[in-house]
């Protein structure tokens, strides 16, 4: 009897430890479904994002068609809150989303050269340079209502992806000049700003280089500044200049002899990606002096800023 009962209790033990186990596996083969379904969702949501073509596609749909209607509040929603323009016209960065929706209104009102105009964009090269970073470069073209152009040019622009589409993060667009703007009158340029934003003094010594060997005509430094299939889309050259064998090939100092720049305004955009903008002039022999705006985004590689695209054009 004894021998019986003793085997009972050992089977009363053995099945709840079974019961134990089975909890613990249903338990655990719980929680390796729900992070199987968490994997495929993300895995999903990445397989889903849209590429860099279609996205600046449906960027510069939307903006092309909130620009022919006339309407500042939906071209403006277009801009990140913290957005720059870096334009011909006016002389200065315009900054954030609000200013950038007054110049708009100003742009769309009665009496504007741009009342009732519409804009055609077209989009020579675009890509992803980070997680939520893009860039995108072209030409534009503004006319009236009997198709006369006012205006055209070429554009390098950086956007932030969120929540599905791509939206304006620093615009560098700068319009052709029929004759170039000369002025004997020298150009005082602003004193550059100061950072404590990570990487700004490699950026500093970046312009410092690129001036450097413009005014020594060094084709062959200027081009190691940049990536190797960088871009540059600047008012001295003709179209969008695609890597840096081009760049070398296509300098032509056309500006003048004597190049100087600032710097406005930088925002480290983590990744080892930043942008930077400011103002630049040019002094030929003659003292003759044109000048402009520019902004670039830039690339961070160990001690150096290599410039992933060069935007600059004249201030008109």
């Amino acid at each position: 009897m004894e021998i019986l009962r003793f085997k009972g209790l050992y089977l009363q033990l053995i099945n709840r430890k079974l019961i134990k186990m089975k909890k613990s596996l249903l338990i655990l083969l719980t929680v390796l479904f729900t992070f199987s379904c968490s994997q495929k969702k993300k895995k999903n949501e990445i397989v889903s994002k849209p590429d860099a073509k279609t996205l600046m596609e449906e960027s510069m749909q939307r903006f092309s068609t909130a620009w022919n209607q006339g309407n500042s509040i939906e071209i403006s929603k277009e801009f990140t809150k913290d957005a720059v323009r870096i334009i011909s016209n006016p002389s200065s960065p315009i900054y954030g989303q609000e200013a950038i929706l007054k110049v708009f209104e100003s742009t769309f009102s009665d009496g504007s050269d741009f009342k009732n105009s519409h804009i055609e964009v077209t989009i020579i090269e675009t890509r992803s340079v980070s997680s939520d970073i893009y860039l995108g470069a072209g030409d534009f073209k503004i006319l009236n209502e009997e198709n006369e152009i006012l205006e055209q040019g070429k554009w390098g622009n950086v956007f932030k992806y969120d929540n599905g589409q791509i939206k304006f993060l620093m615009e560098s667009a700068h319009r052709n000049s029929k004759e170039t703007q000369l002025s004997e009158v020298e150009v005082i340029l602003e004193k550059s700003i100061s950072s404590k934003e990570p990487h700004f003094k490699k950026i500093e010594e970046s312009i410092s280089n690129y001036i450097n060997n413009y005014n020594s005509k060094n084709s062959e430094g200027i081009s190691m500044l940049f990536i190797d299939d960088a871009i540059q889309n600047v008012n001295s050259k003709e179209g969008i200049i695609l890597g840096r064998q081009q760049i070398k090939q296509t300098e032509n100092y056309s500006d003048g002899g004597e190049l100087n720049a600032n710097i406005l305004g930088y925002k480290y955009l983590e990744n080892d990606i930043a942008i930077a903008y400011g103002k630049w002039t040019s002094k030929a022999e003659d003292n003759s002096i044109v000048s402009g705006q520019w902004g670039n985004l830039f690339k961070i590689e160990g001690e150096k800023a290599l410039l992933i695209m060069e935007s600059a054009g004249l201030l008109q």
